[in-house]
């Protein structure tokens, strides 16, 4: 992966070539084909003439299953997202809005080491999960072309490696998850894994002091993202182990995530309320970054209890009003 930037952009070009050892894969087995029943029956199975390993399907190709295949893209990215933006949220495939660029269509982001994070679904519209394919590292590749007998939409290329879920191999998430004799960070904000083709960082699995993300229906939050005290607030998604997986939409989601979908709905449950902010986050942090942008944004809505020194303060002067009223009646 190379990258550069200027003033306002992150310039990635990825050969989308794994950094860690990856087996042939077939994504159902052996022998059989690419897409699962549901997909087949809502007509959305493109690859219904290839059978994986059976046959020669072209580059990429083996007895053993497909392997990935070098391939070259290109990423315009904003250096700093806008939560502000009055379009927000919106499809988390769509880089037009915010002035970028990028040649994967399907890719939601991109990780640190230069893959595309693709979204929760596979070629039809049924998680990954759902669907049961188990993946190397949070991904797999795609299938291949050069199988004259496949019907409908063609595939677009030899096999490509690329992310669906969180790529737990990758320093970010095993920081956390090799332990502490190992001098593990389980209880610290979890590292940088990509950026959203929004601007937006994207981190690994818990927040400050290793708590859980509070996020919206899209999977951001507003939050500092390191543990130091004097850590600037500003908003970024997390990954999860559960469908969208990392973003369902491009945020904040401001309760209005379903409508940014356009097949199967991967909103995430949210906060209950329409922006969300991490507990114990300092309002003057918060208020500072969104004062770069738009000053009188938050106050249009709802947002969810955070800051715990505030509730701490109205709570001890709600039990000394209860004392004083004691000792006077």
């Amino acid at each position: 992966m190379a990258m550069t930037t200027d003033d306002e952009y992150r310039y990635i070009t990825s050969n989308n070539v794994p950094d860690f050892y990856v087996n042939p894969y077939c994504p159902i087995g052996l022998g059989k084909g690419y897409c699962v029943q549901q997909e087949i029956d809502a007509g959305t199975c493109y690859f219904t003439g290839l059978v994986c390993g059976a046959e020669d399907n072209g580059e990429g190709t083996n007895d053993y299953g497909d392997v990935w295949v070098p391939q070259e893209d290109n990423y315009k990215i904003k250096l700093e997202g806008n939560p502000t933006l009055e379009d927000r949220p919106a499809d988390m495939y769509d880089i037009t809005k915010v002035g970028g660029s990028k040649t994967n269509g399907a890719a939601t982001g991109v990780a640190i080491n230069g893959i595309a994070i693709q979204g929760p679904n596979d070629a039809g519209d049924v998680s990954i999960d759902e669907a049961g394919f188990q993946l190397a590292c949070g991904g797999h590749v795609t299938p291949p072309m050069g199988n004259e007998e496949t019907e409908g939409n063609t595939p677009s290329g030899p096999p490509k490696y690329h992310f669906h879920k969180s790529p737990e191999c990758l320093e970010p998430f095993t920081n956390a998850s090799k332990g502490l004799h190992a001098d593990g960070e389980p209880n610290q904000h979890a590292g940088l894994m990509g950026w959203a083709i929004d601007g937006f960082g994207i981190y690994a699995y818990q927040d400050v002091g290793g708590a859980k993300p509070i996020v919206d229906e899209c999977g951001g939050h507003f939050g500092p993202v390191t543990d130091d005290e004097d850590a600037e607030v500003v908003y970024h998604y997390h990954s999860r182990v559960i469908v969208p997986y990392h973003l369902a939409c491009q945020g904040p989601s401001l309760g209005k995530c379903e409508d940014t979908q356009s097949g199967t709905n991967y909103c995430h449950t949210g906060c209950g309320y329409e922006v969300c902010v991490q507990p114990g986050t300092k309002t003057e942090k918060l208020t500072s970054y969104l004062n770069k942008f738009d000053d009188t944004w938050l106050e249009k809505y709802t947002v969810n209890p955070y800051n715990a020194a505030s509730s701490l303060g109205i709570s001890l002067i709600a039990i000394n009003f209860a004392i004083l009223l004691n000792l006077l009646f």
